[in-house]
C-alpha cells in the first residue's frame, strides 16, 4: 500500500474547536463531534495503512541485509581462497602486479585488461569472476536496502502526523463534549442494544462463528486507535484479528478490507452473521452478529461492544466467509 502526502492531508480535515461557554444547543455539538470523529476514522486509517506498510518494509529490509550479509561471506571466501597466492608471490620476494590489482578494491577493472588475464591460471581467473559477480550482487543490495530504508522513514513520518492528527481531533472532540452534561454525552453514543437483543442473538457456526465469538470476548475493552490487540483495538484491527482467529486474512484497514469478499445489499433481511458493514464512507466497520446488532470498536473513549446495525450511514456490506 502506498501512502502519499495528499492522503494524509485529506485525514487533516477542517480544525474545530470547542466556542466560549455553553454551545448554542446539544444539536451543534453533536455535529461538530459528528466531524470530528469522521476526521479521527480519516487519520487512524492512514496510521493504521503507514504502520502497516512500516511492518512489510522492515521485513523487506531484514531479508536484504541477509543476502547481503551472505554475498559478502561469499566475497570474503573468494578472497581467502586468492590470498595466499599473493603470500607466496610475496615470500619469494615477487608479488604479480596481475595478482596485486586483483585483490584490489576494484577487481573489475583487472577484467577489463584482457592481456593481463592471459597471464592468470583458470582457477584464478575463474575466482577473480565470481569476484566481481558477488562485489555487483553486494552493491546492488545495498542500494536496494537504502531506497527501502527511505521508504521506511516515509512511512514513519506518516505515521507520526496522523497520530498528531488523531490526538488533537479526540481533544477537540472531548473540550465540545465537555460543555454538555453526561445525559446529554450519552445521547450521542452509537446507539443502544437492549439486553434482550443480545440474549436472543443467534448460535452462529462456521469461521463466522470463529471470528464473531472472538470479538465478542473483547467486550468491554476500551477502544485504542492504531490497536491490533496489544493492548486493544481500533475497528478495523479488530476485524482484522476476528477473522484472522478464523484462518481468513484481511487487509489491516477499513479502506482496505471494504474490497474483500463480495457485496451485500444493506438490508436487514438479508444480512448473515459475520458480514462486514462499513459507515461513513467506509472509515468505519463492524461485525454484524444477528438479530439487527453489530459488534465493533466504537472511538477513543468508548469500550468495544454492541450497537444497532443501522448506527450510522452504511456505505457497503461485504461477505467474507
Amino acid at each position: 500500500m502506498t501512502l502519499t502526502a495528499t492522503t494524509a492531508a485529506a485525514a487533516a480535515g477542517v480544525g474545530l474547536t470547542a466556542t466560549a461557554g455553553h454551545a448554542d444547543s446539544v444539536s451543534t455539538i453533536e455535529a461538530q463531534v459528528t466531524t470530528l470523529n469522521s476526521q479521527a476514522e480519516q487519520a487512524t486509517n492512514v496510521y493504521d495503512g503507514a504502520m502497516e506498510q512500516m511492518a512489510n518494509l522492515q521485513k523487506q529490509v531484514d531479508a536484504i541485509q541477509g543476502e547481503a550479509a551472505t554475498s559478502q561471506q561469499a566475497m570474503n571466501n573468494l578472497l581467502a581462497t586468492l590470498g595466499p597466492l599473493a603470500a607466496e608471490q610475496y615470500r619469494s620476494g615477487s608479488v604479480d602486479p596481475t595478482l596485486e590489482l586483483m585483490l584490489s578494491n576494484h577487481p573489475d577493472t583487472y577484467l577489463q585488461q584482457a592481456s593481463v588475464m592471459n597471464q592468470m591460471g583458470q582457477n584464478e581467473l575463474i575466482a577473480l569472476k565470481s569476484l566481481k559477480i558477488q562485489q555487483a550482487q553486494l552493491a546492488e543490495l545495498k542500494k536496494e536496502a537504502a531506497d527501502r530504508l527511505a521508504q521506511l522513514q516515509q512511512a514513519e513520518n506518516q505515521a507520526a502526523q496522523a497520530k498528531d492528527q488523531v490526538v488533537a481531533k479526540f481533544r477537540q472532540a472531548q473540550d465540545l463534549l465537555s460543555q454538555l452534561t453526561y445525559t446529554e454525552q450519552q445521547s450521542l453514543s452509537y446507539g443502544t442494544v437492549t439486553a434482550e437483543q443480545i440474549a436472543s442473538l443467534p448460535k452462529v457456526g462456521g469461521r463466522a462463528g470463529v471470528a464473531i465469538a472472538y470479538a465478542e470476548s473483547k467486550i468491554g475493552m476500551w477502544y485504542q486507535w492504531g490497536g491490533e490487540g496489544d493492548p486493544s483495538f481500533d475497528c478495523s484491527g479488530l476485524v482484522e484479528a476476528s477473522y484472522a482467529a478464523a484462518g481468513i486474512s484481511l487487509p489491516r484497514t477499513t479502506y482496505e478490507q471494504v474490497n474483500m469478499g463480495y457485496s451485500v445489499p444493506a438490508l436487514l433481511n438479508l444480512l448473515s452473521p459475520g458480514d462486514l458493514i462499513f459507515y461513513a464512507g467506509d472509515e468505519h466497520v463492524a461485525i454484524y452478529v444477528g438479530n439487527g446488532v453489530v459488534f465493533h470498536a466504537p472511538r477513543t473513549g468508548m469500550q468495544l461492544g454492541y450497537a444497532p446495525w443501522n448506527m450510522m450511514p452504511i456505505s457497503a456490506v461485504r461477505r467474507v466467509v
